[in-house]
């Protein structure tokens, strides 16, 4: 996972060239390859929904092991773009072209009555 306290296996350990920080990001990115490769083996892919988001920007006051905002202002625990903005990544093969990009905004909050309607499942009576 890529929070502090930061933590590899020996697989990944020293392997990226970008310290902790990058040997997590290493794994992290094998592991999700994983995950996709196998839905691809057993013919789920296409009409599975995989999101891959952050709940905020970097954790700024450690350095090296927090990540970046790209270019924005501040990180975690702030109101500024660096803390709030953060990327993300949805595949549905199904009905998503690859290589989609959009801009418009959208909130992780979005996520379940997204999922419920696309589903027919039931939202929660209290929002």
């Amino acid at each position: 996972m890529v929070h502090v306290p930061l933590g590899v296996s020996e697989k990944f350990k020293g392997k990226s060239g970008a310290g902790l920080f990058g040997d997590v990001m290493e794994e992290v990115d094998w592991s999700v390859g994983e995950v996709m490769r196998t839905l691809k083996e057993n013919n789920l892919l296409n009409n599975t929904i995989v999101i891959f988001t952050s709940d905020n920007g970097p954790w700024l006051n450690f350095g090296n092991n927090a990540g970046n905002t790209g270019g924005h202002r501040e990180g975690k625990g702030s109101a500024w773009e660096g803390g709030q903005k953060v990327p993300g990544i949805i595949s549905w093969p199904k009905l998503i072209k690859p290589g989609t990009v959009s801009n418009k905004l959208l909130s992780t909050i979005d996520i379940l009555p997204t999922l419920a309607e696309i589903t027919g499942a039931k939202k929660p009576e209290k929002k």
